[in-house]
């Protein structure tokens, strides 16, 4: 739900809520005879015809605002208990709400978006394999970007997390890529138990974790996603996504955001035989 959606649907719950409160008061203050209007009887003692229930409804309106013209008073206790009942109701209601819409103003959206597969890709200028993920920004900047992968495998129905990886990124703007590079010695736990996982039917978990700070709310941003066997996938590379015209960028589409080449079935091979 994007935010106009968020504060039209706030702004309508709100209305809801202050209307019921007008209402309910309007019928109380009725029920109980306990207003009147001024400009009829100055002297409240004499006994006056019943006001209306738009009277009522008028008077319950500028007490739950706090307006208070001085047309309409009350007459009796318990309308002047209910009048401060309701201008409490009113200020409690009202403070509520404007904390409510604030916080939706400056709330981060859930818009950054990961690859919903994990990639064994392989770049041929490099021609080397990397286990890779990419991470997409919609929104507002991100600081302080720490990227994580944790990797768990199964025995006896327990999970164990058998290794973890971080790489921390000072600035994520629009898209990011986190690229393993499977050749490094380092790295070469993470290879074998990819490699298991695919050949050896292994079963393994791996989660990546992406964590930062919004640069203008302070809010901290995270998401995570699993992945498992099925979701091991050869590419030779990610989808473009940005637009381009007379060499310049304009936009990013979005909805390319998953879309990979396909690898040869011969680079696939090769990486069996890393």
């Amino acid at each position: 739900m994007n935010k106009i959606r968020r504060i039209t649907l706030l702004l309508i719950i709100f209305l809801v809520i202050v209307g019921m409160n007008m209402v309910l008061f309007a019928f109380l203050y009725g029920i109980n005879d306990s207003i009147v209007n001024t400009h009829i009887a100055e002297d409240l003692s004499i006994t006056i015809a019943k006001a209306s229930f738009w009277d009522n409804l008028y008077f319950s309106g500028i007490t739950y605002l706090t307006i208070g013209y001085g047309d309409f008073k009350t007459v009796n206790g318990v309308g002047k208990l209910l009048a401060v009942m309701q201008g409490f109701s009113g200020v409690l209601i009202n403070s509520l709400f404007t904390g409510i819409f604030l916080y939706y103003l400056v709330k981060r959206p859930q818009n950054i978006l990961m690859s919903n597969r994990l990639y064994i890709r392989y770049k041929r200028h490099k021609g080397r394999f990397y286990l890779s993920v990419r991470v997409g920004n919609k929104g507002r900047a991100i600081v302080n970007v720490n990227r994580i992968l944790e990797l768990f495998t199964y025995e006896n129905g327990i999970r164990k997390r058998r290794l973890q990886l971080s790489q921390e990124y000072h600035y994520l703007e629009d898209v990011l890529y986190w690229d393993i590079d499977l050749h490094k010695t380092e790295n070469q736990q993470l290879l074998k138990y990819i490699k298991e996982c695919l050949y050896n039917h292994k079963e393994i978990t791996i989660r990546i974790s992406i964590t930062g700070t919004d640069v203008d709310a302070g809010e901290l941003v995270f998401i995570a996603n699993n992945y498992s066997k099925k979701d091991l996938i050869f590419i030779q590379d990610y989808q473009e996504i940005y637009r381009h015209q007379r060499n310049h960028q304009l936009k990013i589409n979005w909805k390319g955001f998953h879309k990979t080449l396909e690898l040869d079935a011969e680079k696939i091979q090769a990486f069996k035989e890393l």
